[in-house]
């Protein structure tokens, strides 16, 4: 009768112990373990989120300042019209990556044709472009094409009479330095003129008329608000 008992005893003592350690935290089946590793991993990913949120605000662009062109003309009495078509303009920047010195501040891919002799008169403004601040020491026109239009002298036949301008250069450069502070916005008013810019070359009994650019600055300003 001793030995029922004793093996009683022990399946007991073993049946506790399995129980036990089905009970244990450790054990890797417990599903409050996996939702407590699964709430620690989310968060740490909300942290790590909040932490890149917060390096992109820092991480600021560069200041950029504004730019306003106007290109504008003196009089001249020989020629009705003078057009010049012009695509783009840039402004140079001092920096150390040629290409990347540049900024198109206008452009226009078909041409935008241009009287510099209404300049005199109604400068031509450029919409407000927007540069990285920075120091500039160039302004670049690229000039498609150009015609001369003379007003006909023959009461008989009031035809204007047109000349196509040869451009030897299909870019302007016009040298000039200011610096361009973050907020800021510098006004430049650049002069095309026109009398230095035509040239007539005799080709037997015809004229041939030359356009190369002489661009002049005008004044360079600093715009305040008020």
């Amino acid at each position: 009768m001793k030995k029922p008992t004793f093996f009683i005893g022990l399946f007991s003592l073993l049946f506790l112990a399995w129980t036990m350690s089905c009970q244990s935290p450790s054990s890797t089946g417990n599903p409050s373990s996996s939702k407590l590793a699964n709430d620690n991993q989310s968060s740490q990913n909300d942290n790590n989120d909040s932490s890149n949120d917060d390096t992109s605000d820092s991480d600021t662009s560069a200041d950029r300042g504004f730019l306003r062109l106007f290109l504008k003309d003196a009089p001249i009495d020989e020629a009705k019209n003078i057009w010049v078509k012009i695509s783009n303009i840039r402004a140079h920047r001092a920096c150390d990556e040629e290409e990347d010195c540049f900024t198109t501040i206008w452009e226009n891919p078909t041409g935008q044709d241009i009287d510099l002799l209404a300049l005199k008169t109604d400068p031509f403004a450029l919409p407000t472009a927007e540069l990285p601040a920075g120091t500039y020491n160039q302004i670049r026109m690229a000039v498609i094409s150009g015609e001369i239009v003379f007003a006909s002298t023959d009461p008989a036949d009031p035809t204007d009479l047109r000349f196509p301008l040869i451009v030897p250069s299909d870019e302007v450069k016009t040298h000039l330095h200011f610096e361009l502070l973050g907020g800021e916005t510098i006004r430049i008013t650049l002069d095309l003129d026109a009398k230095k810019s035509i040239h007539v070359i005799k080709r037997g009994n015809k004229d041939v008329y030359q356009l190369r650019p002489v661009v002049e600055v005008v004044a360079i300003e600093e715009e305040t608000g008020g």
